[in-house]
């Protein structure tokens, strides 16, 4: 867990391009909209969730590459780790390096 937590952070660009790519959604969507609070208020929630969506997909693809690119990939595959708790461990540090920080910056948007 913490070799792909500092994978993460050391490739830089993953939760930083993921939060912008949430702010961006989620100014962006009301603009566009127009000022009907009624119609505002009613979609908040999805708008929410698509952007949160959309921007942990942005760096879902890096989730195995960089175990691709210098190999450990085919050495965790032929460990007598399973394959299912490697990738759950993978799937949690993808979790905390993109989703936490969007959990963290949906408040902020739903107050304001």
């Amino acid at each position: 867990m913490l070799r792909d937590l500092r994978l993460a952070m050391r490739a830089g660009g993953g939760f930083g391009l993921g939060l912008a790519f949430f702010l961006i959604v989620t100014v962006l969507v009301p603009l566009s909209v127009g000022p009907r609070t009624q119609l505002l208020a009613e979609i908040a929630p999805g708008v929410l969730w698509l952007g949160a969506l959309l921007a942990c997909l942005l760096s879902l693809d890096r989730l195995l590459a960089l175990d691709w690119e210098d190999g450990s990939l085919d050495l965790l595959a032929t460990s007598p780790l399973p394959l299912e708790m490697v990738l759950g461990v993978k799937a949690a540090a993808h979790w905390l390096t993109t989703g936490l920080p969007l959990v963290l910056a949906a408040p902020c948007w739903v107050c304001c």
